[in-house]
């Protein structure tokens, strides 16, 4: 499902990758029967379905009556579309005010959508920080993440440290990254988190990791570091070996340029070991695209 609006943030941290939209319970007055509600969940799943697949013309025939009856993700899926002109004919203003129907519904990637849109525009930060903790709130790390940075800027570090550690603990390795230098308390703990955080698919923790490695002169780990810091994973798909042959020999061979013909040919065997071990434990991490769905 390819990403279907456009990325509002000027922010560096938003320009990290970010997790990808579950699907939601639904939202429906108290006058709906168990039974009704048991229906209307399985009709939002197959537009869920269908817009996954690519059937935008379906799931907007499906999240249309949804989204009238008050149905957030419903309305935020359906906004999608509309501003983006997707299976139905594009008008960004009915999108736009459907957005903001869902934000206030608080479904959490209409609300950080929303929070993005205000950032572009200026918006008083009272009003961006309340979208962003309404989506905090409903375990959306994106959010936390937002939030902790924020504390930051206010001088707020136990405040900050709290929202990484949520974020952190719901799986998101950019927190991991951010405790790590922000936060840790010792080289070790430091490692771990960095460690953990490039297990999970976060190429900054990597990038550092590389760094380190260099400076405790591990030439093997430096390259294999810097190998995945630069997107060498393609796990989950065909791989041209040569190609990623190529950009390691590009990015990472300062790590061991200054070995002898014979050493550094054996080094990247053990950096093809390191890589190996790596992958066999690797358990990638989602990131949160607007308007996606897993």
């Amino acid at each position: 499902m390819k990403t279907v609006i456009t990325d509002f943030s000027k922010s560096a941290m938003h320009k990290a990758t970010r997790p990808v939209l579950k699907p939601l319970a639904l939202v429906f007055a108290a006058s709906l029967t168990l039974a009704g509600h048991a229906h209307a969940s399985s009709v939002l799943d197959d537009g869920i379905t269908a817009y996954r697949h690519g059937e935008f013309e379906k799931s907007a025939t499906i999240f249309t009556p949804l989204a009238d009856q008050g149905d957030a993700t419903a309305q935020y899926l359906l906004s999608c579309q509309m501003i983006n002109g997707v299976g139905v004919t594009a008008n960004e203003d009915a999108g736009w005010e459907m957005m903001k129907t869902s934000a206030g519904n608080k479904n959490p990637n209409a609300s950080i959508v929303m929070a993005r849109k205000l950032e572009a525009t200026d918006a008083p930060i009272d009003l961006i920080r309340t979208l962003y903790q309404q989506a905090a709130d409903q375990k959306q790390t994106q959010a936390m993440l937002w939030l902790a940075l924020d504390a930051l800027d206010q001088g707020r570090p136990d405040a900050a440290k709290q929202q990484l550690t949520t974020a952190w603990e719901a799986g998101d390795p950019r927190a991991a990254t951010l405790l790590a230098n922000r936060f840790a308390a010792s080289d070790t703990a430091r490692y771990q988190y960095l460690r953990q955080a490039a297990e999970h698919g976060e190429m900054r923790a990597a990038a550092y990791l590389a760094q380190e490695a260099s400076a405790l002169d591990d030439p093997a780990e430096a390259v294999g570091w810097c190998a995945i810091a630069t997107g060498l994973p393609g796990h989950t798909e065909d791989v041209d070996w040569k190609t990623i042959g190529d950009a390691v020999e590009k990015n990472c061979a300062q790590y061991d340029k200054d070995l002898e013909p014979t050493e550094r040919a054996a080094n990247r065997e053990r950096v093809d070991q390191f890589l190996a071990r790596f992958f066999d434990g690797y358990k990638p991490w989602t990131p949160w695209r607007a308007c996606a769905v897993d």
